[in-house]
């Protein structure tokens, strides 16, 4: 299932020894010279599996701060750490924001750009080659995706700099910028296959350069570009919903039939690993002073009853069980006061042994569920790790329904948001009775946390009153042995549309000599 991305296959060397384990055992590719590489398909394989290892995912931040902690989504529970800078507006350039980013996206580039060059010189078939070139394409223009999601515009470069090349690269046109992903995904589309053999899942193919365009494509208000890819995909690249929402993100269930894309972890070859469930569980499980990421009140109140009414209308909302009758998707994603969690009912009135006042505290009153692994091993050697999804059809159905809302088409956008309501349990939105706010509530507890969200608020506009909003929490107090939950104000956020953008990190200005310095971003 996880073997993917190390093997350049017999079928695509023709001729050329096969990669395996062995092959790749071979210690650190720095102790081959440049040539030597480029001649050996094992090589070769170490290094294109290198630009897949360099992806930036939301499972990469665990431990840090996840993106649900900048936004409506998510608090987290480290005062000391950086998102809370960025919830109260106390950052600048020098504090480096994303700095880790920034130069991992140039080092992964840079190695796009150096297999790109040495295609050439490699011992495949030229179908081999055409594939690999279709990866890198699509990798490098994922690489800058996360950049211009982040910091927008950026230097160009789309081949290897040596030290008589003009390292001081300015920051590209926004067009430009836009243009060079547009046609990296384009040619990765043209010459990636549909899909893989299940030994080789995790790779880039077709659907996958197609879907991240139709992202992009979105992103850039394009709504009949976006939505003419979208339903390609939809149409043509064989996908369907996961049946089960909850455990769709579960690792016994990666690389399931609505995934297009996902970050490969702890596969045979690569070993990769991520620190999501040693951190995103209370202490109680881990042994330490974990639980970083909590969900907000905000984010629960998002979540409609079983009957499709808001919990503020539905006769079946019930103050003294505020989670019960819950959209089946909060149940999924939220750990909530007696939710059932790795055999424990959790209690999560402060000062519990589930959440202790002094250390590993859910600071709203909620933990994570969502992409968590019930059966991960907390005090032992653990091998399960769960892929990362990166694209999936159901955000597909979401770009979509948006483009055809934007198009004046509700009732086709109506199909493919009552599709996911389906698949949820959710009564579905009858005819006529689609309108925008109820797709926006229906993008938000689809995705939640997923990481896309920062990425709606700024091109729907809506910075000022969903990020730089009154971020609420549950109190939960107990008498008579009947508890009772009430809503309390946790964090007033602060919010300036200079922050849809973040700054270019002064550390990566002060590289460049006077007089070539990239301008900043408006604001900052």
């Amino acid at each position: 299932m996880k073997k993917m991305i190390a093997y350049i296959t017999g079928t695509l060397i023709m001729g050329v020894v096969a990669c395996n384990k062995e092959a790749l055992n071979k210690g650190p590719l720095n102790l081959y010279s440049d040539s030597n590489i480029w001649k050996d398909s094992a090589l070769i394989s170490r290094v294109v599996l290198e630009s897949y290892d360099g992806i930036h995912s939301i499972y990469d931040d665990a431990g840090n701060w996840m993106p649900m902690d900048i936004t409506d989504e998510g608090k987290s529970a480290r005062s000391f750490l950086a998102s809370n800078l960025i919830n109260t507006g106390q950052y600048t350039a020098s504090t480096g924001i994303y700095d880790d980013v920034w130069t991992n996206t140039y080092t992964m580039v840079r190695n796009c750009n150096n297999v790109l060059e040495h295609l050439p010189d490699m011992p495949l078939s030229d179908a081999g080659k055409q594939q690999i070139k279709g990866e890198m394409l699509f990798l490098r223009a994922l690489h800058y995706m996360d950049l211009y999601s982040i910091f927008g515009r950026f230097p160009i470069i789309t081949k290897v700099l040596s030290l008589t090349d003009d390292l001081t690269v300015p920051r590209g046109t926004s067009e430009d910028c836009v243009k060079l992903m547009l046609d990296d995904l384009n040619q990765a589309a043209a010459l990636l296959p549909a899909a893989y053999p299940k030994t080789e899942a995790g790779r880039a193919t077709r659907y996958a350069a197609l879907g991240m365009k139709c992202r992009l494509l979105l992103n850039q208000k394009d709504y009949q570009g976006a939505a003419t890819v979208a339903k390609e995909v939809i149409d043509k690249g064989g996908y369907s919903l996961f049946p089960d929402y909850e455990s769709m993100f579960y690792p016994e269930n990666d690389d399931n039939q609505e995934v297009i894309f996902n970050k490969e972890f702890a596969g045979d070859l690569s070993g990769q690993v991520h620190s999501l469930d040693a951190y995103d569980n209370a202490a109680f499980f881990t042994g330490f002073s974990s639980l970083v990421d909590c969900p907000t009140q905000n984010m629960v109140d998002q979540y409609l009853m079983i009957d499709g009414l808001s919990w503020n209308q539905s006769p079946k909302f019930d103050p003294a069980h505020p989670y019960a009758n819950r959209d089946p998707r909060f149940h999924a994603s939220i750990i909530y006061d007696g939710t059932n969690w790795i055999n424990e009912t959790m209690d999560l009135k402060l000062g519990s042994k589930y959440n202790p006042a002094t250390y590993s505290t859910a600071i709203t009153g909620y933990m994570l569920r969502k992409f968590l692994n019930p059966k991960y091993i907390f005090n032992g050697t653990n091998s399960n790790y769960q892929n990362c999804i990166m694209l999936r059809l159901g955000e597909i159905y979401l770009n979509y329904a948006e483009c055809q809302l934007k198009l004046g088409n509700p009732e086709e956008a109506r199909t493919y948001i009552n599709l996911l309501r389906q698949r949820a349990g959710m009564p579905v939105i009858p005819s006529g009775q689609l309108t925008w706010d109820s797709y926006v509530r229906e993008r938000t507890v689809e995705l939640a946390f997923e990481g896309q969200r920062f990425n709606d608020i700024r091109r729907w506009g809506t910075g000022a009153t969903m990020i730089g909003a009154a971020i609420k929490a549950v109190q939960i107090s107990e008498t008579n042995g009947i508890r009772s939950y009430k809503t309390v104000p946790l964090e007033q956020r602060y919010w300036s549309d200079k922050m849809y953008y973040f700054p270019i990190p002064q550390s990566q200005l002060q590289k460049y000599p006077a007089g070539k310095v990239p301008e900043q971003n408006q604001g900052w």
